[in-house]
């Protein structure tokens, strides 16, 4: 019984079990190489070799950033903003990569390095002072920023320059984008690990408790008061399936994901409810009551199983009134006992 319970409870869960865990293999795909990059840390950039820096996450002091060579502006008719500025960085052996840095995130402490490395070529000042690391991901170099930098290492005649050289030859194709870890920023990074985090918990909040039969231990309760559990079996076997209800000794039916048992000797009264459900597969509704005047709801895919249930409840022979009228309906609020004992009497008389 509780293994047909927990199949039922699966075909149920089964759909956003599967949508929960694909959407969480998808934002956590998407973010998993940052995450694993942030948690591990950032390789110092002076570790990694040249050739095999693209798609490294590296860090660097400030204070090895040269001079910027090329911004990126939006411009609107009444103001412009920078979207990207790049800078020169020495990247070893006489040779150069570029720093993108989005929306001068860095601006200032991109400032003060530039100051201190104007002093630094000139000859004026000894050593460079650290001025705190920054953090990317090596990716290829942007288009037309070959250019760029060649034009500024002539321009101020960097180490590794000479006239009439080759200047080409000492830029290396890769910029690091700073705060960018894996394909994303830091931050969405964060978000998409974040979200994906929801949906495997959201994953795993359906599915153990379903494995470990969660949702069936109510209806398992409510038979297990008045029979063994060999005997509670035989009753769940022995009663008629209708959708994904049964009925017998007991009516077993769904309630979301649980499932809910009722002994159908003190259910009194019955009728389908006459509108069906908007937002529901199961969208044809039966009332039904027991002896404690409580109502529970079964619902159904087809209107004309509304009307099979309550023959099935009917025939296990107990008192039980099918149908809705107004009149039915006041004798029940307002006479109870008259409406039991009335029932009763047309049972006894059937």
């Amino acid at each position: 019984m509780k293994k047909a319970l927990r199949r039922e409870t699966m075909r149920h869960l089964l759909p956003r079990i599967i949508l929960f865990a694909l959407l969480a293999a998808v934002f956590l795909g998407l973010s998993g190489k940052g995450l694993i990059c942030m948690v591990r840390g950032p390789k110092a950039l002076s570790s990694v070799d040249p050739s095999e820096l693209s798609g490294e996450y590296v860090s660097f002091d400030a204070s090895e950033v040269i001079v910027a060579f090329a911004n990126l502006t939006a411009k609107s008719d009444s103001s412009s903003s920078t979207l990207k500025t790049y800078y020169l960085l020495p990247a070893g052996d006489g040779t150069y990569l570029a720093v993108m840095d989005r929306k001068e995130h860095h601006a200032d402490v991109m400032d003060k390095a530039m100051d201190q490395s104007h002093e630094y070529y000139l000859g004026d000042l000894e050593t460079l002072t650290k001025l705190g690391s920054l953090s990317g991901t090596a990716a290829a170099l942007d288009d037309d920023m070959t250019g760029y930098m060649s034009d500024c290492i002539e321009k101020y005649q960097l180490p590794g320059y000479t006239e009439g050289g080759d200047t080409l030859a000492l830029i290396r194709p890769v910029q690091i984008n700073l705060d960018h870890v894996g394909l994303f920023s830091t931050t969405i990074t964060l978000l998409l690990g974040g979200v994906g985090l929801v949906f495997l918990i959201l994953m795993l909040a359906f599915l153990i408790p379903a494995m470990m039969g969660h949702y069936q231990k109510k209806a398992m309760a409510v038979v297990l008061n008045d029979h063994t559990t060999e005997e509670a079996e035989a009753l769940y076997a022995e009663a008629s399936p209708l959708e994904r209800v049964k009925v017998g000794e007991y009516l077993f039916y769904q309630k979301g994901a649980y499932t809910l048992a009722e002994k159908t000797a003190d259910l009194i009264w019955g009728y389908p409810m006459p509108e069906p459900l908007v937002v529901s597969k199961y969208r044809w509704p039966v009332a039904l009551y027991d002896r404690e005047q409580n109502m529970i709801q079964v619902c159904f895919r087809e209107q004309k199983d509304c009307k099979a249930l309550l023959e099935a409840i009917r025939s296990q022979g107990n008192p039980f009134v099918v149908g809705y009228t107004s009149e039915l309906s006041q004798k029940f609020q307002q006479d109870f006992a008259g409406f039991v004992a009335a029932a009763e009497k047309e049972c006894h008389n059937a």
